[in-house]
């Protein structure tokens, strides 16, 4: 059995996945095995799977009707037969040295084994990730993982939400039940973590083992990024309110520490992801007149009021000040601060690409 199963799902990728399983298969520890779910591709896409993995034998194709990333992932994980499982997204890649730590690691009982990304913008190569984040084996070990997660583990470079560099028991996660939520378009990788930290009794995190490689570029053909699409209001705030709540099932392991980082995720999502995003031009023509400010006042500001004792969570200043206009009963003039934090944010994402940053 491997020791690693690597599980990539992919749908209509065919500008990327190549790169991203060349990646893989570049990887120094060998022993692993890499599952591609294609999840109903209607490009380029499967011819260029099934090539690969017919010519490296590490590799297995398997196909199914579109379901979505989580079902993918679900169905790569039913078909693993590693100790670890891990992610990789197949517009992504990874570096050489991606599985050292799980070589390093072999002969310890470890429930969770993280590493962190590299961010690479549209007009950068996969040898800038080499020599913009060298790597450093710096290692951090808890047996009181919950807590270290919301505290310590924050104030690093690895995203707390994305399920990609790092690496779960394959065990925990059949005897736990821990599967990605197909019923949701959105979080569904953080309330994945979220299940399975409840679940860990020892974790070691490597902060600055930048091997996992994410680029910020366009999508050539008919994929795109979860970040260009837009949900229905309600499915957001959903989404969001069943994220919160996952992270309060916490209060008591993390001894509270979780509480600032879940506000300050609250209401950032509800206004980066909702509110700004509906108050864009293109997609506020979606709406009826009125909706948005009718949701505002009726589900988000009843939502916000609750965390009013906590405000001081939030941390971006712009957030903060829509926040607070929302809370005071001033909805009609927060939407207009998202649009004019929506422009802002367009801007510095431009500026950024264009220079390589």
């Amino acid at each position: 059995m491997p020791e690693v199963s690597i599980i990539v799902p992919v749908y209509n990728r065919a500008s990327s996945i190549c790169f991203c399983l060349e990646s893989l298969n570049a990887m120094h520890y060998r022993d692993f095995e890499v599952i591609v779910v294609d999840d109903g591709s209607s490009d380029d896409t499967p011819r260029i799977c099934q090539e690969f993995c017919n010519s490296h034998s590490q590799f297995r194709y398997i196909q199914q009707n579109n379901g979505g990333v989580s079902s993918a992932r679900n169905l790569g994980m039913s078909k693993a037969h590693g100790t670890w499982i891990t992610f990789v997204d197949s517009d992504d890649a990874v570096r050489s040295e991606h599985l050292d730590i799980v070589q390093m690691e072999e002969n310890v009982e470890i429930d969770w084994l993280i590493e962190s990304f590299t961010n690479l913008y549209k007009k950068q190569t996969i040898q800038d990730a080499v020599t913009m984040k060298p790597l450093s084996y710096e290692r951090f070990e808890t047996f009181s993982p919950v807590k270290y997660f919301f505290t310590t583990f924050t104030q690093t470079d690895t995203p707390m939400f994305s399920v990609c560099g790092k690496f779960y028991k394959r065990e925990n996660c059949i005897n736990y039940q821990i599967r990605f939520r197909e019923d949701i378009h959105l979080g569904e990788d953080q309330i994945f973590n979220l299940d399975y930290l409840h679940h860990v009794k020892r974790l070691v995190h490597y902060p600055m083992m930048y091997t996992y490689i994410q680029f910020d570029r366009f999508i050539d053909g008919k994929g795109k990024r979860l970040s260009s699409k837009i949900l229905p209001l309600e499915e957001y705030y959903h989404v969001i309110l069943n994220n919160y709540n996952a992270f309060r099932t916490f209060d008591k392991q993390a001894e509270e520490c979780n509480i600032a980082y879940s506000v300050n995720n609250l209401v950032n999502d509800m206004v980066t992801l909702t509110l700004v995003n509906y108050s864009r031009h293109k997609h506020a023509k979606i709406l009826r007149t009125g909706e948005l400010l009718a949701f505002i006042k009726n589900k988000v500001k009843p939502l916000f009021q609750t965390v009013l004792p906590y405000k001081n969570s939030i941390k971006d200043h712009h957030i903060a000040v829509i926040y607070s206009l929302i809370v005071s009963n001033h909805c009609q003039l927060a939407i207009v601060f998202c649009r004019l934090y929506s422009w802002a944010v367009a801007l510095y994402l431009h500026v950024n690409r264009l220079f390589g940053r």
